[in-house]
């Protein structure tokens, strides 16, 4: 957090997998956010980690270091920052990605917005505005809208309220109702990880809100623009492996939720169906692709989780 504004009840964790070339830039970039960094890396390799332990040695105790051996996959990778900044007596923490930037003031804006709320012990999450620049998009957050229908919408004023889901990264998570919730979902290794603990903590009665003067700078998938006469369209170019795991676990998600939440099971068939539209039209690796959602359907439907099954993996990477 800036020098005018640090806490010592505030702390931010990063999640990395194979980062890129010049990581170390970024790195310092943080820090003039955050007094102090939780890096849980996933299975780099030892160059990385070396290069990694060269930053905490720097720092002197200002980047804290989780070296995981392989890839535990995005939800144990969080829940092993939030735990440490549990046992250390952090109150609140800002999830990161790697490729994530902080505009000057997020942090504060996201403890002010959560502060100055009439009633913040019940918000579970405090998202920023979430920019692509790349892409040139600005994010739209998800709200019910009379009962099975949704909306979409912008920040406008100081607070966005009764947001449905917000992605991990740039959020700001209260740590005493993440113990009451209990953890990220493991076995969903990535992809709904982010959705299933909103959706959590909305169905136990919490809040999500959006700070609308935080604001971050994140890379939403590898989107690409086309034209279609005069409409626009981005399909987001995810992996094969990507669609598995999108696939896969989507269907414990609406066993889960969708009675709930119809308006955020309706979201999904529309914003899906969309998406698998647009990969057919414009993007590559399409036979993978397609194999990938059928395989994480048929798993998803016999329940199986965790980490994709070896022989499946070998299968669907001969498609990438």
């Amino acid at each position: 957090m800036n020098p005018h504004s640090r806490s010592q009840n505030v702390i931010a964790t990063v999640v990395t997998y194979r980062p890129p070339q010049g990581f170390e830039q970024h790195l310092e970039q943080l820090y003039s956010e955050f007094d102090k960094i939780i890096l849980v890396d996933n299975g780099s390799p030892s160059q990385t980690h070396e290069m990694l332990q060269d930053q905490a040695r720097r720092r002197d105790g200002g980047l804290i270091l989780i070296l995981n051996s392989k890839n535990l996959g995005i939800a144990t990778a969080l829940n092993q920052g939030f735990d440490w900044a549990i046992r250390h007596g952090y109150r609140y923490i800002i999830a990161l990605d790697q490729d994530s930037l902080p505009e000057p003031g997020m942090a504060q804006a996201l403890s002010s917005a959560y502060e100055s709320h009439p009633q913040h012990d019940k918000i579970a999450i405090v998202a920023p505005v979430v920019e692509d620049p790349n892409a040139g998009i600005l994010a739209r957050y998800l709200r019910p809208k009379y009962f099975l229908f949704f909306e979409r919408k912008r920040c406008a004023e100081e607070i966005l309220e009764n947001v449905s889901i917000a992605i991990t990264s740039g959020s700001m998570y209260d740590l005493k109702i993440y113990q009451q919730l209990g953890p990220f979902r493991d076995d969903f290794f990535i992809d709904y990880v982010d959705t299933e603990y909103c959706l959590r903590a909305k169905k136990q009665g919490f809040n999500i809100i959006v700070a609308c003067n935080a604001h971050l700078h994140h890379r939403l998938g590898n989107q690409q623009r086309f034209r279609v006469g005069p409409i626009e369209v981005r399909p987001t170019f995810h992996s094969v492996m990507r669609w598995y795991y999108i696939s896969r676990n989507r269907i414990p998600m609406i066993r889960q939720y969708s009675l709930r939440f119809p308006h955020w099971v309706i979201y999904e068939l529309v914003i899906n169906s969309y998406g698998f539209l647009r990969m057919l039209l414009f993007e590559d690796h399409k036979l993978g692709k397609i194999l990938a959602a059928l395989f994480g359907c048929l798993d998803g439907l016999a329940g199986r989780t965790g980490a994709i099954a070896h022989a499946r993996e070998k299968m669907l990477s001969k498609f990438q």
